[in-house]
């Protein structure tokens, strides 16, 4: 911090602050004569801060109100062309700020000699910042909550000599006020999204549904036809990264005539303290109320835990920051009007007691848009520029691919004709569509006899069979896809035997077994984390041995169904050699089943991968006609 004047008019501790986080990262070029530098500000609230702190980097003596060397890039303002950026390429050093890597034309990309992504400052960081800067100490809980709150309260707040205690103090008593940040500026979530309504939507399936649900029961209840208690207090919605969690709640809140709290896990926990987290929790349910009918969108609630995942290190803070939320969805201060939506990716890893009636009872799943809803989607954020046909062409190359993905795509494309000074055309499109790559024919027979090895096992075992199927392409822009599925109805009223459990081991290692009969090994693709069929087979009769009474003994662990499989084996040194042998006598079983039937077999693969698809009933026709099919295998165990 040599460089830095103390007495800098309009400096305080977020501008040093952001000194010392530019410095750390762009120190190499500091005795350069001549550099053009991009920096990525994930922070784009702060960027006032970090823009003065880059002109003292530049020139400490330089006047900050007055000065071209640096530079906000924002591809949404129309007077931000990339000729004038290019034009401060001139300047012997150069600083532009950017919100993203994706908001950073391609052209300019290349012409900065380095873009650096600038990391919050640390704890050290702040802890000498103040030290050299206000000739006093901060604890490490105290720098925490410097580098967390609003750096616009923070400014206000901080005067020379103020005691660090008592600006934290100040700080936290504009935000009980609610005191509004300074500058601070409305959110945007783009105009081609400003208006979207839930009815406008597609691809949301169910959840569109009862959303539509939820808007006429709230019509009827603000008439006084029903009481609230007739309305649905909350749904989660659950899905792959980029269906657009966050926008259905947007479009629901504008579709309901309500209005919208968004809010998450991340933003309660802020400054770290619990007593902070739970304040900030009730607040946003307060606000919700205030302006009821509302919608309180929580994202990521799977980030609270659960409870019965085992002791962890923060398992007190957890179990409180649970019981705060359970506090407040069961409405003992009253919650008539607000309806919680909450989003995550990860169902499994949320405490049952939240999903329990009254809470976030119903779950309603977002799956990947299909063709129509890919359709919908290009035709949306292109807003018209291209005709029906092309929006279509455009959903019939992106199959896969998400909501999010579609909108980041169409916004490079609009980036794209904007440096060219033109409409928006196809090409510009499909220059950052991710194509599909083709599935060699090699890999898609791998493909068709691991998801028949499923199919055959699974049908002959009494199973319920609905469809199998292998995808021909990926992206290779996108990681974890799924290249096949056998899909078997459910059975809810079908009792949970030993016998049910060895049957659903037995058709999971299905895959694995029809690769060794068929192609002399497995590889690796059926092993791996949750999902992957060894993983659940192996978690499947960790349950039967040591939860469900099912196996040698009968002492039962309770409900360890998300415990890490380390700590099961840590509590029992033996389970997993118990575990192994019901694993390889359900493998051998497979293995078996599908050599009575190898004819039927290797024909459903050739008619699988030429088709890519077969009904539940084509496999079982061809069972009948090999001839050797039997109503039900003989299980063992």
């Amino acid at each position: 911090m040599k460089n830095v004047l103390r007495d800098r008019a309009g400096f305080s501790l977020p501008e040093f602050l952001a000194y010392a986080s530019i410095s750390r990262a762009i120190r190499p070029y500091r005795r350069v004569p001549h550099f053009a530098i991009g920096i990525v500000l994930e922070n784009w609230e702060r960027k006032t801060s970090y823009v003065q702190a880059a002109v003292m980097f530049i020139d400490k003596r330089s006047d900050h109100r007055f000065q071209d060397h640096v530079k906000i890039f924002d591809e949404n303002r129309s007077d931000h062309h990339i000729e004038a950026v290019m034009d401060m390429l001139q300047h012997k050093q150069t600083i532009i700020f950017f919100r993203s890597e994706d908001a950073i034309p391609e052209d300019l990309r290349f012409a900065l000699d380095l873009v650096v992504k600038i990391e919050p400052p640390d704890i050290r960081q702040v802890r000498g910042v103040v030290r050299w800067g206000y000739k006093t100490k901060v604890t490490d809980d105290q720098a925490a909550a410097l580098i967390n709150c609003d750096w616009r309260r923070l400014k206000l707040a901080m005067t020379w000599g103020r005691p660090m205690p008592r600006v934290l103090a100040i700080v936290e008593k504009m935000v009980q006020a609610g005191a509004p940040s300074v500058t601070s500026a409305p959110s945007q979530t783009g105009e081609v999204l400003a208006d979207i309504r839930l009815e406008d939507m597609e691809g949301y399936g169910d959840a569109k549904v009862w959303g539509l649900d939820l808007a006429r029961d709230l019509d009827d209840w603000r008439s006084g036809k029903i009481t609230w208690d007739d309305v649905d207090k909350g749904v989660l919605l659950s899905g792959p990264p980029g269906t657009g969690k966050t926008i259905f709640a947007k479009a629901l809140a504008a579709t309901c005539n309500a209005g919208l709290v968004v809010t998450s896990y991340a933003k309660w926990q802020a400054k770290g303290y619990l007593n902070d987290f739970l304040k900030a929790m009730q607040r946003s349910f307060q606000e919700a109320r205030k302006n009821a009918p509302c919608i309180l969108f929580i994202d990521e609630i799977d980030a609270f835990g659960s409870r019965d995942c085992g002791s962890t290190q923060n398992e007190s803070y957890d179990t409180k920051a649970i019981n705060g939320l359970l506090e407040q969805l069961d409405g003992l201060e009253g919650r008539e009007g607000v309806i919680v939506v909450a989003a995550t990716n990860n169902p499994h890893k949320i405490d049952a007691a939240i999903l329990r009636s009254g809470r976030l009872d119903q779950q309603v799943k977002i799956p990947l848009p299909d063709l129509k809803a890919r359709t919908a989607i290009f035709r949306m954020h292109l807003r018209g520029e291209l005709d029906e046909g092309r929006c279509r062409c455009l959903a019939e190359l992106s199959e896969g691919v998400s909501g999010a993905d579609i909108q980041k795509i169409v916004r490079n494309a609009h980036r794209r004709a904007r440096r060219l000074r033109r409409p928006v055309e196809l090409a510009d499109v499909l220059l950052y569509l991710p194509i599909p790559a083709q599935i060699p024919p090699e890999t898609l027979r791998v493909n068709a006899v691991h998801e028949i090895g499923h199919a055959i096992v699974g049908v002959v075992l009494g199973m319920e069979l609905v469809s199998v199927e292998i995808s021909s392409r990926i992206l290779l822009t996108t990681q974890n896809q799924p290249v096949g599925k056998a899909t078997f109805g459910r059975r809810p009223w079908a009792r949970r035997t030993k016998a049910h459990y060895l049957d659903a081991i037995a058709m999971g290692l299905g895959g694995m077994a029809a690769e060794q009969l068929l192609l002399g090994c497995h590889d690796d693709g059926v092993a791996g984390g949750r999902g992957s069929d060894l993983y659940d087979a192996t978690r499947t009769a960790i349950l039967l041995d040591r939860s469900f009474g099912m196996g040698d003994g009968l002492a039962s662990l309770g409900d360890i169904s998300e415990a890490p499989m380390i700590d099961v084996n840590r509590m029992d040194r033996s389970v997993l050699a118990r575990v192994d042998k019901v694993l390889n006598e359900q493998l051998l079983r497979a293995t078996e089943i599908l050599e009575r039937h190898r004819p039927a077999c290797e024909r459903l693969v050739d008619a699988l991968v030429a088709g890519l698809e077969l009904s539940g009933q084509e496999v079982l026709d061809a069972l009948d006609a090999d001839g050797r099919v039997e109503p039900r295998a003989v299980r063992s165990g």
